[in-house]
């Protein structure tokens, strides 16, 4: 492409000011146009410069030098369940949902790159209610955000078929995005999913196809599903899918990436395989297959990442100032990876926000009951009497906590858009009496608001365990002997003086500072917050 280049002086030769002034300003202004008509999809569409630098300092700058690109696919997957980040550190400092990935999409395709998106699967990670509605919602989303393909995940196929079925389901002329060669919803042949999807871009055509690992499946029980091995469904359809005269073959394995490698050995047509079980974060730079053509793709965990894949016509273009190796298909077709970080430079999608609020919304008409949530007795035997129970015999403690964070944890669900209060994710590490690991009430545990108010925010017994019966002791509203009372107080006490109650302290703060929702907790960094006496009455 024909560059302008700014004026240039010749030693002590003057050229008159007004007309070497003339010349940069129109340097300028050319090379601005150009610039402007080559904008990168590196930030979201409202995302200010300021930001963008920002993280692509923190995380990596995105499709540097890259020209444009005959097609490019994204790929996504292994949601888990993280629809979007919790923003209990700091969305800034996390990264994944659903609302940033839209705005990625959104960016190349305002860039004017043909997109392709594709997903590997596994939206969910348990099952219960709460993992229907999810499903449910992510589903949704993936169809507004146009996806072309979506695998199956072995968490998504634990669900109960007809909670699979009403959200995979083809609506109306709207076809169905998700694909699996060998699971079948009631049976292969019932075409509630199709085996394989062929979609255009670019000029290319593209074949998809999906499936589940052979160990993968034998971890599934739903007599709804007709599950075929792996090598014997790709088998099957790898000659219609030959016969559709694809310039590229995509295969999302939901297995683990050595026996993705050996599918991709048995059927060479496959320039693109996407597998799952690797690492936390996809490298930086994904292995070929064989003959070093084609590629193997990790995405990482959690959606916190996608990867592109772009096809260019010309080898030497697409090396000329991308920072990337060039890599080759089978057929010979250059492309080019990238490792895209969903970090905030993406910013807010409107719509998956929204998205994200029906989700929240479903949760809370349901309620607690409608989740069919089980409740444990808490290992201790005990049940919760409060925080307001502490304060008059642990007056400078209780003070300590009510100036902390820990004192309007709920608050922070119910203030965040769209709330998060009737979420059990969310509420377990928000409230009194709950089992945070699992996302259920012990026994006696916060309900909600209107039922049990003294139960609201993270508050003392979530460390020192339940204090009901302590307190109706120490408040004499029980008669007890002096041993059973000595008892009960140190059964409560908390002292990280000793090795044994600091490695019980540091424990129990992470069953919520994990490295999900606080990824870079350091209990001698948080500690001076909340750090309080053992004095008593």
């Amino acid at each position: 492409m024909l560059k302008m280049m700014p004026p240039k002086t010749f030693g002590m030769r003057q050229r008159p000011a007004g007309l070497l002034l003339a010349c940069i300003l129109s340097w300028a202004v050319f090379n601005g146009m150009n610039a402007a008509a080559e904008a990168l999809p590196d930030r979201g569409p409202d995302t200010s410069d300021s930001v963008a630098q920002a993280f692509q300092q923190k995380n990596g700058s995105i499709f540097v030098g890259w020209p444009k690109p005959q097609a490019v696919v994204i790929l996504t997957g292994e949601l888990n369940g993280y629809v979007e980040p919790c923003g209990c550190a700091g969305k800034e400092n996390q990264k994944g949902g659903l609302s940033r990935r839209q705005n990625l999409l959104r960016a190349i395709t305002n860039a004017g790159w043909p997109l392709v998106s594709v997903d590997l699967g596994n939206q969910v990670r348990r099952f219960g209610r709460q993992a229907e509605v999810k499903f449910q919602s992510v589903a949704d989303g993936l169809r507004d955000m146009g996806y072309s393909a979506v695998g199956f995940g072995p968490d998504d196929l634990r669900l109960p078929a007809e909670e699979l079925i009403a959200a995979v389901a083809a609506v109306g002329d709207r076809e169905t995005p998700f694909v699996s060669a060998n699971v079948g919803l009631l049976g292969l042949d019932a075409g509630i999913t199709p085996r394989f999807q062929i979609v255009e871009a670019g000029g290319l055509t593209l074949g998809i196809t999906s499936v589940l690992g052979d160990q993968e499946a034998k971890t599934i029980r739903n007599d709804s599903l007709e599950m075929v091995s792996a090598a014997e469904a790709l088998a099957d359809i790898a000659p219609q899918m030959t016969a559709a005269n694809c310039d590229h073959q995509i295969l999302l394995a939901f297995t683990s990436p050595a026996e993705s490698r050996r599918l991709a050995e048995a059927f060479p047509q496959f320039d693109i395989v996407v597998t799952a079980g690797g690492g936390d974060e996809p490298p930086m730079i994904p292995p070929s297959l064989t003959d070093e053509t084609g590629v193997l793709v990790e995405l990482g965990h959690k959606g916190m990442y996608a990867v592109a894949v772009a096809f260019f016509t010309d080898a030497e273009a697409a090396a000329s100032s991308a920072l990337q190796p060039v890599q080759k298909s089978s057929s010979g077709r250059p492309f080019l990876t990238q490792r895209i970080p969903l970090d905030a430079r993406w910013g807010e999608s409107d719509e998956m926000i929204q998205l994200l609020a029906n989700y929240q919304l479903q949760l809370e008409t349901l309620g607690l009951k409608g989740l069919r949530l089980g409740t444990s007795r808490h290992p201790s035997g005990r049940t919760f009497a409060g925080s307001e129970s502490c304060a008059d015999c642990h007056s400078a403690a209780y003070d300590v906590w009510k100036d902390s964070a820990h004192a309007s944890a709920l608050v922070t669900l119910e203030e965040a858009v769209p709330n998060r209060d009737h979420d059990p994710e969310c509420l377990s590490c928000h409230v009194v009496g709950w089992v945070p690991q699992k996302f259920e009430p012990y026994e006696g545990g916060f309900l909600s608001r209107a039922e049990t108010p003294h139960l609201a925010h993270q508050g003392c017994e979530n460390c020192h365990g339940p204090a009901a019966a302590h307190a109706a002791v120490e408040a004499g509203d029980v008669i007890a002997s002096e041993i059973e009372q000595d008892r009960l107080r140190s059964e409560l006490t908390l002292d990280i003086a000793t090795p044994e109650g600091r490695k019980r302290a540091v424990n129990n703060c992470l069953e919520c500072h994990d490295l999900d929702n606080s990824p870079s907790f350091d209990f001698d960094e948080y500690w001076p917050a909340v750090a309080h006496p053992s004095e008593s009455r």
